[in-house]
């Protein structure tokens, strides 16, 4: 398995380090937090659609997959906005989790998170004590950021060595580095059909990539 990867855009006037990044479902607009920053943009044009800014800082945020809505925490409040009419629905007290250095396979069978420079795969049905899986290991610092492929079959990360990895899980081995940012690489995004990759580095560096998953 090998991964086809090239740069369709990037995007250099977001404020602040990126931490975290997301496709709407419809795959049209993306988009990237920072601690006081949260822009919505367009993917093809890359052009900024909305900004937020909060001097309490934004905890996490997240498109909502059924609705398309986009969720975010600020000063302990979840703000509902429809990103079509650019309406704010609902403000209501309550939390909203942010995962960095973890996430969840897909189809639900196992669990990614990392410790330090190497990751941990976990089956999610698991006890507490059970060992993983198995480790994947290559990253030279710690890691930033992990994230599935819709198809389940990579595993992308993030990390303070500069480089994105890619990982197939079945062979259970590394398939790719890339160092193509200049600073830790803070945040990574795949739209719903996997053909397309968004990085987000601590120097507030969005990069747009076409992915392709070559067998």
């Amino acid at each position: 398995m090998e991964i086809a990867l090239s740069l369709k855009g990037e995007i250099t006037d977001h404020q602040g380090g990126i931490k975290e990044i997301q496709v709407h479902p419809d795959g049209r607009i993306f988009f990237a937090r920072s601690d006081e920053m949260l822009v919505i943009y367009q993917v093809e044009s890359r052009r900024k659609l909305r900004g937020f800014y909060s001097s309490e800082g934004f905890e996490a945020a997240s498109f909502d997959r059924a609705s398309g809505m986009l969720i975010y925490l600020s000063e302990e409040k979840l703000h509902f906005w429809d990103p079509l009419t650019w309406r704010e629905k609902m403000v209501i007290s309550g939390e909203l989790l942010e995962f960095r250095d973890s996430d969840t396979h897909p189809d639900a069978g196992y669990f990614a998170s990392a410790k330090n420079n190497s990751i941990e795969i976990r089956d999610i049905s698991a006890d507490e004590f059970d060992p993983p899986e198995f480790v994947l290991q290559g990253h030279k610092n710690y890691i930033e950021y992990t994230r599935f492929h819709p198809l389940g079959k990579i595993l992308a990360t993030g990390s303070a060595d500069m480089t994105l990895r890619f990982w197939d899980l079945e062979a259970r081995t590394e398939i790719a580095s890339h160092k193509v940012h200049s600073d830790f690489v803070t945040a990574l995004a795949f739209n719903r059909d996997g053909s397309m990759m968004i990085s987000g580095d601590y120097s507030g560096k969005i990069k747009l990539w076409n992915f392709k998953v070559v067998s």
